[in-house]
């Protein structure tokens, strides 16, 4: 940590005349992935995970975390220094960054890297308790390190409509039919616009798109990028992307569609007030996949399964290796089985280390050992730009039956979650609900399963939707061809950590809907207790192994 970035800030909250500052992990268009010399929120705490903001204040700094980089923050950062807010999955950053805020407060916030639903709420929030907001154009933590700040040559390509299963311009006919007359669409998510496009680029890490936003009205999508870009389609143009704000200035009495989650505050005050504000569905479209997409995918989960197995070859063999030994194998494998670039950065933990949900640095020094369990969290990007993710948690030598307990305990969890039955009407908070409950009456408390069941997978790793989580943005009902992520885990730091997952997509069939699994690895059958699989469970494990590609 950079004491003189410290007192930097500190001087720049009393040239602004605020009490405090939110400093962001993220960038303009609101990544989750930012790079690492990019976020803000970095330079301030030392912390590496993908989310998870700062408040800094003149005598407190305050990092925000979710629970699953709970144990990874407190091993990153400085605790004399940063305050670690660790919140628990019932509670919202919103809420705790609202617990650690005084009355009559000054809080300054980046217009450009702030969503507008989270300034909405948060300013109701601080105007309960007579505080305030102030809206920052600059970051002066990048403004600090611009030097450090290094631009990014893109080189973006277009897909396959065999793999799209659309072109730009259907895509687009199909946006107008839903949206009217007379509109405009605002797009700020850089998912939404590679999707929009059929474009993609591996020049960013973990992410298969481009810096570009759009506007999409009656005429046709004008997109907004400094990229080299290939053509996109008839009804589509491309502008530099200094001209998006004054071309937002521009409209005028007509129905503005936004996703207020995914635009920053700094664009929605562009927006003229003679218009009418409308919530935009349109990342609905890229939420539900066509056939050709669900078949792209599944020959890249099918590439990605095959990457796997190298990690059976090194745990059989007398050698022993490392974490590092084992990521850098994966690595190769996933690129030797056709991978153009990685979804994420991989988990590979081991022993004590798998109990770190999100597990970042892999230690060359970290021995994989009898008895230790070796979790690998991994996916990739293909010639399609669509992310797989799948997780196995391996055993090297033979398992204790505390062991065999937990491994059990999460497969019982997947399992029910996986092959259950669910009614049309059924949502995604009833997956998660299924697999918490198997696990809170299968283990004791001790354990804790402390993230989500699920996510969306698609353009990105996390597509948000759906959610597959205990929170009420889950009750939405399960569509047809979403795709996600079903991920059962339990963790005891100390001890170790357990997690499945697989990532599926969802079909009806006589009324029911039913999850069909991408990835086909096999379970750990060392670490499998049959003794506590009900018949019901014992069936499915057999038909899930048997369908195994191994």
């Amino acid at each position: 940590m950079n004491k003189d970035l410290i007192q930097y800030l500190k001087d720049f909250l009393i040239k602004n005349d605020i009490n405090g500052l939110i400093i962001n992990s993220t960038n303009e268009f609101l990544v989750e992935y930012n790079l690492l010399e990019h976020n803000s929120r970095y330079y301030v705490t030392d912390f590496t995970g993908s989310t998870g903001d700062v408040l800094f204040t003149n005598d407190k700094i305050y990092l925000f975390a979710d629970t699953r980089y709970h144990e990874q923050a407190s091993n990153q950062i400085d605790p004399d220094i940063i305050d670690l807010i660790k919140m628990p999955l019932d509670k919202s950053y919103i809420q705790a960054l609202e617990e650690c805020i005084p009355s009559f407060f000054k809080l300054g916030v980046i217009a450009k890297k702030t969503p507008k639903r989270f300034y909405d709420t948060l300013s109701k929030h601080l105007h309960e308790k007579n505080s305030s907001i102030k809206l920052l154009n600059t970051d002066p933590v990048i403004e600090y390190n611009k030097e450090a700040v290094k631009p990014i040559n893109y080189n973006v390509f277009s897909i396959d409509k065999s793999i799209s299963g659309m072109s730009s311009d259907e895509k687009f006919q199909n946006i107008k039919e839903y949206a009217g007359d007379k509109f405009n669409i605002l797009v700020t998510s850089l998912d939404d616009v590679a999707y929009l496009t059929n474009l993609r680029s591996y020049s960013f890490d973990y992410a298969s798109v481009f810096p570009a936003k759009a506007i999409i009205n009656q005429d046709g999508v004008k997109i907004y990028s400094d990229c080299d870009l290939p053509y996109i389609g008839e009804k589509y143009s491309v502008h530099p992307l200094s001209e998006f704000e004054n071309d937002v200035r521009q409209i005028e009495k007509s129905n503005i569609f936004i996703d207020d989650v995914q635009l920053t505050i700094n664009d929605y005050k562009l927006i003229n007030p003679s218009n009418k504000i409308m919530q935009s569905h349109l990342k609905l479209f890229k939420t539900i996949k066509n056939n050709c997409e669900i078949n792209h995918l599944q020959k890249c989960f099918e590439r990605s399964d095959n990457a796997l197995r190298i990690v059976y070859d090194m745990l059989s063999s007398d050698k022993l290796y490392s974490e590092y030994d084992y990521y850098e194998a994966l690595i190769k494998s996933l690129k030797d089985n056709g991978a153009l670039s990685l979804s994420f950065k991989p988990i590979v933990a081991s022993g004590t280390n798998s109990s770190i949900v999100h597990y970042s640095y892999p230690s060359k020094e970290k021995m994989v050992k009898d008895g230790d369990f070796l979790l690998i969290d991994y996916g990739g990007y293909y010639e399609g730009g669509y992310a797989t993710d799948t997780t196995r948690t391996f055993i090297k030598g033979t398992p204790t039956q505390e062991q065999k307990i937990a491994y059990t305990t999460v497969l019982k969890a997947f399992l029910n979650a996986y092959y259950n039955e669910y009614p049309k009407k059924s949502s995604y908070f009833d997956i998660d609900k299924i697999a918490r409950e198997t696990i809170n009456k299968s283990i004791e408390k001790e354990y804790a399963f402390s993230h989500s069941t699920g996510h969306g997978v698609g353009i990105n790793v996390h597509e948000n939707p759906p959610r597959v989580s205990s929170s009420p943005a889950s009750k939405t009902k399960i569509m047809e061809n979403s795709v996600f992520s079903i991920e059962p885990g339990v963790y005891k730091e100390g001890w170790g950590g357990v997690r499945l997952e697989n990532t599926v997509f969802a079909s009806y069939n006589e009324g029911k809907i039913h999850m069909n699994s991408f990835s086909h690895f096999p379970f750990e059958i060392q670490l499998v207790d049959i003794s506590l699989l009900n018949d019901y469970e014992k069936y499915y494990y057999m038909k899930w192994q048997a369908g195994a590609c191994i």
